[in-house]
């Protein structure tokens, strides 16, 4: 884990409340996995105190810079916004554990919705760079403004179904609907999910009862991004005590979906 001062290069609006921030950091970038994330100091003010935990959504070793997806709803988010072309950022990480490879040869069908995006597009780039696998994308939002530009989309994985709430593009409906579809055409994928809970609450319903492996990367508010406040924490589905909790920042944020206890059953 390293505390490195990044430098901004890029932090520009891409879809309605959504931003693309791109920095200079070749120490993350050098050993950032698909799944994990960094937590970034928004200002050098005392206010905020607390940093903003962003998940990497690319990663170039080779020129040393990072990416990261956000949305602009609160108020370190927003301060991020505000952030220009050469500041510097304090950067912790990389942190958490992420996606696990799936099997030799086997497809890989990556779930996203709202601003679950970002490790996907990661662990889609790198399913590509790897070559071995077939991947497919299916991102959900509530409207077509709220979706990121296709192209966009298509430089990490060429495969892309969109699907929106309210029919506006793409499949009108649930992204759920959409995975039933993949997973009819192929049942021996992989599944990476990432989004609102309910989303994949549904996700891990749906892969449980067709016998399809399943990782969920969580969204959790983390005060510290390394375990020492224990305020991030999911139920697993076994264990006793306060042994059936695990921290979403250091025993994920992936994890088997199986492994996670969800209200929905």
């Amino acid at each position: 884990m390293l505390d490195e001062r990044a430098t901004v290069l890029l932090n520009r609006q891409v879809a309605e409340g959504f931003y693309l921030l791109r920095l200079e950091a070749p120490d993350l970038a050098a050993t950032a996995e698909p799944g994990q994330f960094t937590s970034l100091r928004v200002s050098d003010q005392l206010v905020p105190l607390l940093r903003i935990p962003l998940s990497f959504s690319a990663v170039d070793s080779q020129s040393g810079t990072v990416e990261l997806l956000y949305e602009a709803r609160g108020s370190k988010s927003r301060l991020l916004s505000q952030v220009r072309d050469q500041q510097t950022l304090s950067c912790l990480g990389p942190l958490g554990k992420g996606f696990t490879q799936p099997a030799a040869g086997q497809r890989v069908v990556l779930v996203g919705g709202g601003i679950g995006l970002p490790p996907l597009l990661f662990m889609g780039a790198r399913l590509r760079q790897q070559g071995h696998h077939e991947a497919v994308l299916l991102a959900g939002a509530r409207n077509a403004a709220k979706h990121l530009p296709l192209a966009d989309l298509q430089l990490a994985v060429p495969q892309v179904r969109l699907a929106t709430d309210d029919g506006s593009l793409g499949h009108g409906g649930l992204v759920t609907e959409l995975l039933a579809e993949e997973l009819a055409v192929a049942p021996g994928s992989m599944v990476c999910a990432c989004g609102p809970h309910g989303m994949m609450a549904a996700v891990a319903g749906l892969c449980r009862r067709r016998g399809v492996p399943c990782q969920v990367s969580l969204e959790e508010y983390m005060a510290c991004g390394f375990g020492v406040c224990v305020g991030c924490v999911v139920e697993t589905a076994s264990g006793e005590g306060y042994g059936r909790y695990q921290r979403i920042c250091v025993d994920g944020p992936v994890f088997d979906a199986l492994r996670v206890r969800w209200e929905e059953g």
